[in-house]
């Protein structure tokens, strides 16, 4: 797996603390549909009594009982509740962390072969291209291959965009196979 950067845990913590955010404002009736643990809800039940220190503190408890609960249903239906983007957002960032590894990788190869005065190819060996490929089944290895050889070799933004929107359509893809697997159980 990917090593993930400080901006990368950062934004997911930010993203988790922004749900438990949205959540405080839920009545008892909407957290009662999201199917969340005991301790969770009376957690946030008490916080709005608070105000100041105390209700960022507790938002902050909430966040990190919320990490143990199954985050992307929950996102998905804070979507449905309240017209949430946190899921939105989430796709989003899982579509930038992929193209930015499979770049990374590949200038990291091009300079490799420079210093050994070959040829970068298009079919150089990349582990993240195959676990992105193996990750998201239904995109198209020769064609994320291209878009990054292209890429590398002219550092053309059409093509870094076109990656981006490659690899975006088969989080979203994923996304959905996800949700229909879960319809039909």
């Amino acid at each position: 797996m990917e090593h993930l950067s400080r901006s990368e845990i950062k934004r997911q913590h930010k993203q988790i603390e922004q749900a438990a955010r949205e959540m405080l404002e839920l009545n008892n009736q909407q957290l009662i549909r999201l199917k969340l643990g005991d301790e969770l809800i009376e957690a946030i039940q008490l916080t709005r009594s608070l105000k100041g220190g105390a209700l960022k503190r507790q938002t902050k408890y909430v966040a990190k009982l919320l990490k143990e609960e199954p985050l992307g249903d929950i996102l998905e239906q804070l979507k449905w509740m309240k017209g949430s983007k946190l899921q939105e957002n989430k796709l989003h960032h899982q579509a930038e962390f992929h193209r930015d590894a499979i770049i990374n990788e590949a200038l990291e190869a091009r300079e490799q072969s420079l210093r050994e005065g070959t040829d970068f190819e298009m079919d150089w060996p990349s582990g993240t291209i195959e676990r992105v490929v193996e990750d998201l089944s239904g995109i198209d290895e020769k064609d994320v291959r291209r878009l990054v050889y292209q890429y590398v070799r002219t550092r053309n933004k059409v093509h870094y965009r076109e990656l981006f929107r490659t690899i975006r359509a088969a989080v979203e893809r994923r996304k959905l196979d996800e949700a229909d697997a879960t319809r039909e159980r």
